[in-house]
């Protein structure tokens, strides 16, 4: 072992992760090959969230010049023949893919010697475009960028921070790890992580996992197996934990850097300099240990399209419901918004791609609510409850949005009351907001709250209560949404227009609705 430390508490946690992972050891660590991996320098890997795509740099030279950006896209568990990311991204300079959002529309990475850069290395940002390509890079300027050298980007799951190193001579020596928050659409002064994360010597190659609490890094200044290896850290109510050294799983005694996960959790990709190496480093992939796996996510994708160029839906054989195909309806560019169902917490602000794709990723332990906007439409919503203990998994969730017109009718799903009750429930704030969203957007617009009950219950006992719970939601959109009366009615249609059949408990409960229909 080299540059070891005395340290009595990390060294039992070290023998522990020997002990435990000796089938997941250094036998567990595999090179990713000829494919992926050349002669040369192939480093600095960064996977999207699906798993499906890996980012790296290499100084390969079938590039445009020195290290460029490159990707391989995983097909039937293969990772196939990098692809060269092009210009504007690359220049006859180095560049490197440091992070990408989880709908993989921005990229933020770093890049040296650019002209009109405010030091050596800066950290820039990119967007794709409509032909899958990337944009022309902005940097990202004061005050993250200085006159000193700024790297290996990494951002957090909601977009709102954004995690990096930098030699500026502020910090605690060599480089170090900071972080800066977004707020009105600006990144504001960055904070380093300070002495619990940072020490005297170098702290770099950051990643923050999609969990959103959870930080890898490489370091050589706290020791362990090699010249510099890879810790982990997550964020307490009290702050960052002691950072683990991931042991011999991952670590060697070379040099290991640069750690990416997907939002599975289950493989971890990142740099050597090992002695199987084809070049001078190689990229690996290796099992992610269970005492180290991040808290599972759940990652939901699917595609906004318009309801009515759809092909004529097929009939659900037990609930007598409209099935969709996706791929015969136009696709509508929106904005995808997550927020707390109780408190309308705002959480995540994305857009689709121009064919309406979209992909998030959800924490555990929260109940969210999933809401596609797009001008000239209604607004359409999904509520997502992911329970603590949840194991990752994904969701596909395609959504079909109904254009603003008089006689069109949409659904309400997460408007919820205590059974035979007309009082709303908190985690109907969210959906009732999006309404109010739509109403001030659009003012001259009128609308029936109409209220359904399934076929259990007298006609008479349906008719009273779902014209009570049309008559709530209008009470509420009136004294809490500030929207004038004038522009709401209600009506309570007890089971006369049900949607589903009444024949089993899930059709029931698609009956027991509450939506509304624009009247002008």
């Amino acid at each position: 072992m080299h540059k070891w430390k005395t340290n009595l508490g990390l060294a039992l946690i070290l023998v522990a992760l020997s002990v435990n992972l000796q089938g997941q050891s250094q036998e567990g660590v595999k090179n990713l090959g000829p494919v992926v991996n050349s002669k040369y320098s192939d480093f600095g890997p960064f996977v999207s969230a699906d798993g499906k795509t890996l980012y790296f740099a290499s100084d390969r030279p079938t590039g445009i010049g020195g290290q460029d950006g490159w990707m391989s896209h995983k097909v039937a568990g293969q990772w196939g023949e990098p692809e060269n990311m092009g210009q504007p991204f690359n220049t006859q300079m180095n560049e490197g893919p440091d992070c990408l959002t989880a709908d993989e529309q921005t990229m933020y990475f770093t890049g040296c010697n650019r002209q009109g850069a405010l030091g050596g290395c800066d950290i820039y940002v990119t967007q794709k475009q409509p032909d899958g390509k990337w944009g022309e890079p902005q940097n990202l300027g004061a005050p993250i960028n200085t006159k000193f050298n700024e790297a290996n980007a990494s951002i957090a799951p909601d977009g709102r921070n954004l995690y990096y190193v930098s030699q500026r001579p502020d910090g605690l020596g060599g480089w170090d790890i900071w972080v800066s928050t977004k707020q009105d659409g600006k990144w504001g002064a960055p904070k380093n992580l300070g002495p619990g994360i940072n020490t005297a010597e170098n702290e770099m190659f950051v990643f923050i996992h999609w969990d959103g609490v959870t930080l890898y890094f490489s370091s050589d200044g706290r020791g362990g197996f090699g010249n510099a290896d890879i810790f982990r850290s997550v964020l307490m109510p009290s702050g960052w934990s002691n950072p683990v050294n991931l042991g011999p799983a991952v670590n060697s005694p070379d040099k290991d850097f640069y750690f990416t996960i997907p939002a599975s959790g289950d493989l971890a990709y990142f740099s050597s300099t090992r002695s199987d190496t084809l070049g001078q480093e190689d990229l690996y992939v290796v099992p992610v240990p269970m005492i180290m796996k991040p808290s599972g996510l759940t990652l939901v994708y699917g595609i906004v399209a318009d309801i009515d160029t759809c092909a004529p839906p097929t009939k659900d054989p037990k609930l007598g419901t409209p099935i969709y195909d996706i791929h015969t309806c136009t696709p509508v560019e929106s904005v995808i918004r997550i927020a707390d169902s109780k408190t309308d917490q705002e959480r995540l602000l994305s857009k689709t791609t121009p064919q309406g794709a979209y992909k998030v990723v959800l924490g555990t332990g929260a109940d969210y609510n999933l809401t596609a906007y797009a001008k000239g439409y209604t607004f359409h919503s999904e509520r997502f409850v992911v329970p603590a203990e949840q194991a990752y998994q994904e969701v596909e969730k395609n959504i079909l949005l109904t254009k603003l017109k008089a006689g069109a009718v949409v659904v309400l799903h997460n408007i919820y009351f205590d059974f035979d009750r007309s009082v709303l429930r908190p985690e109907s704030k969210t959906e009732l907001e999006n309404l109010v969203r739509l109403l001030n957007g659009n003012p001259t617009m009128k609308i029936e709250i109409r209220g359904h009950t399934d076929s259990k219950g007298s006609d008479e006992y349906n008719i009273r209560l779902s014209r009570s719970r049309a008559k709530a939601v209008v009470d509420w959109l009136a004294l809490e949404g500030g929207i004038n009366k004038d522009r709401l009615n209600s009506v309570g249609y007890g089971e006369s227009l049900p949607i589903a059949s009444n024949v089993s408990d899930e059709g029931r409960q698609l009956n027991r609705r509450v939506e509304f229909k624009i009247l002008k």
